[in-house]
């Protein structure tokens, strides 16, 4: 996993400032999109010091925040997987615990984690996220499940849609981002992606659209 991970470094960081000036995707974008969206756009510009510290993993391998909130027992979302063990860091976020939205202890834990990001995204932007799971190939299921999987290469990505990649194009989706915005309304514009498990950590960056392995894309679908 890490060297594919790393390919996507190729594509262009852009900060804070530049993602401003892009334009977003005409009137395509949905408010739940817009919800999911600014989730992972959140992720990456908050200035809480526990929401910082989940832009990169620790020394262990894949340990990260986004798998230890799925993972934690505590919160009336847990999915019932097994994961693996604690890696030896805890920050702060957001739970439901015994249906009470409230600021807690999540113990990180260690796992290729791309696709427990982009579900909090979905989860947090109030999207239907069952179905969902660990797995990137997971969003192409749920969107193929919901009617939201978009192949064509007509579609313009809308904010909040799931960014599906397939890198070296054998079949198997390598990896998955949340889209933040779309810089035109034509079919060969660039998108803005916020990932996670790229480069070991939380980034933004510019691709072309449907270049850099997109297969497809999978729009949040209402609860």
């Amino acid at each position: 996993m890490k060297s594919i991970r790393m390919m996507l470094v190729t594509a262009v960081a852009v900060t804070a400032a530049a993602f401003g000036a892009a334009t977003p995707a005409s009137a395509a974008d949905t408010a739940l999109g817009i919800d999911v969206g600014n989730i992972a756009w959140e992720q990456w510009t908050s200035t809480n010091a526990d929401v910082k510290a989940r832009l990169s993993e620790t020394s262990t391998e894949d340990c990260n925040f986004y798998t230890g909130f799925w993972a934690d027992p505590n919160n009336d979302r847990f999915d019932g997987t097994t994961y693996a063990g604690k890696c030896g860091k805890t920050t702060n976020g957001y739970m439901y615990r015994d249906g009470t939205k409230s600021w807690g202890a999540v113990n990180w834990r260690a796992r290729a984690w791309c696709a427990d990001f982009a579900k909090f995204a979905f989860y947090w932007g109030g999207a239907k996220y069952t179905g969902l799971t660990a797995a990137a190939s997971s969003f192409k299921t749920y969107g193929q499940n919901n009617g939201t999987w978009h192949t064509s290469r007509s579609y313009v990505p809308r904010k909040g849609d799931a960014a599906v990649y397939d890198w070296d194009g054998n079949g198997t989706i390598d990896h998955v981002a949340i889209v933040t915005s779309y810089e035109d309304t034509s079919t060969d514009g660039n998108r803005y992606v916020v990932g996670g498990n790229q480069s070991d950590g939380v980034t933004h960056v510019l691709q072309n659209n449907w270049g850099g392995g997109v297969v497809g894309y999978t729009s949040p679908a209402p609860k």
